[in-house]
């Protein structure tokens, strides 16, 4: 049951999400983003891989517009839950470390 949970959140989500992307460029390209907004918490619920994808863009958006990441956290609260799972903070300490291990090998 937990399988076909997860695939239907992944399936649901990826079809959220093209749908999103092609009404992006149209004239109200809100109606795009809204399907977007929908996507990427079922994508985060049912995928670790993708959880960790949005992670990484998410750390990506932060170095360039902190704007962008205020706005995620005034997101509706169903979505909060989503964003704090993908919270990149992770992979900032990651990079970290691994920059740290490089040193001390040189």
């Amino acid at each position: 049951m937990r399988l076909l949970r997860s695939f239907g959140l992944v399936g649901g989500g990826l079809v959220l999400l093209l749908v999103g992307l092609a009404f992006l460029p149209l004239p109200p390209p809100f109606f795009g983003m809204v399907l977007i907004a929908f996507a990427i918490p079922m994508l985060a619920s049912g995928s670790k891989r993708a959880r960790r994808l949005i992670q990484f863009a998410r750390w990506k958006i932060a170095q360039r517009n902190g704007v962008l990441e205020k706005a995620l956290y005034q997101a509706p609260r169903w979505i909060g839950v989503y964003l704090r799972k993908t919270d990149p903070g992770p992979v900032t300490r990651r990079l970290r470390q691994r920059e740290l291990h490089q040193r001390s090998l040189t």
